[in-house]
């Protein structure tokens, strides 16, 4: 727990997502003061249903920040219109069409929020609001061999 007059639990989770954007397979930090053997299990005895944990690692007292880790995002976004790949700029990695979804891999998330295409998409008369277009951020961490994950 943190000190101070309020205090919370010690927690992180990666870049925040607009309400209504789907997230798969995000990482959170969590401080543990004792750490049981089975902690996956501990874990997922006491979520909610539909919610698990997949994976557990320890890392070291100087490992980086989450926030540090999440360099890159993956996102799958459903859209009547074509995604203006040109709002990301330099930040877009990666783009391909599968199956009537855009795959899109940006760096920078924190600093390239997705919420920002959806109101660029808006002001530009693109589509009408939210309601014309479907996002999963399917995965956040760092970029390798073309998959973004957070496992080292």
């Amino acid at each position: 727990m943190t000190q101070g007059f309020s205090p919370r639990a010690k927690i992180s989770f990666a870049p925040e997502l607009p309400a209504g954007v789907v997230a798969l397979n995000e990482p959170v930090d969590m401080f543990f003061q004792d750490t049981q053997q089975d902690i996956i299990t501990a874990m997922n005895d006491s979520l909610p249903e539909g919610f698990t944990v997949s994976r557990a690692e320890f890392p070291g007292d100087d490992s980086p920040s989450l926030g540090k880790l999440c360099t890159h995002a993956e996102y799958f976004i459903r859209c009547i219109r074509s995604i203006p790949a040109e709002f990301f700029g330099d930040s877009l990695v990666q783009t391909e069409y599968i199956d009537g979804w855009h795959r899109l891999i940006i760096s920078a998330p924190a600093q390239n929020p997705i919420g920002g295409l959806v109101k660029f998409m808006v002001r530009e008369k693109i589509i009408a609001g939210w309601h014309e277009i479907n996002i999963v951020r399917a995965s956040i961490g760092r970029l390798k061999d073309g998959r973004v994950t957070i496992h080292e």
